[in-house]
């Protein structure tokens, strides 16, 4: 019988993995990998279209906020120009957002769909939180 060795940093930027519950984790909050997870997550939850891995990537978006200062000649010299502005509507639509939806979005542990609903169901702005 052959074991698999267990891997001691994480395949995307070299940090040392924490294992919790027989789960490895990476806590390297820079790990690109877990940005673009998170940037991904983000887009889906605000519902704009079109922000999968690969978007995410030669975009180089590294926080979730750089999504609503993009520029739009930037955008379209690395993605074509129909893509970009489909892409760029879907971000401008995205801005009408709900809090709750919006603190959803955020990756915030404990803080999925049912959380930000009741925390935005008490408070209305984020100056409130």
């Amino acid at each position: 019988m052959q074991f698999i060795e267990e891997p001691l940093l994480c395949p995307c930027c070299s940090y040392t993995l924490i294992k919790q519950a027989d789960q490895l984790f990476c806590r390297n909050t820079a790990c690109t990998a877990q940005i673009n997870g998170k940037v991904q997550h983000f887009a889906k939850v605000l519902g704009i279209k079109g922000f999968g891995p690969k978007t995410v990537e030669k975009l180089n978006i590294l926080e979730l906020t750089e999504i609503f200062y993009l520029d739009a000649g930037e955008v379209s010299a690395i993605l074509g120009d129909k893509v970009a502005i489909k892409l760029l509507d879907e971000i401008e639509r995205s801005k009408g957002s709900d809090l709750a939806t919006v603190l959803e979005s955020f990756s915030i542990p404990l803080i999925g769909g049912t959380a930000s609903t009741k925390v935005a169901s008490v408070v209305s702005t984020f100056e409130d939180i």
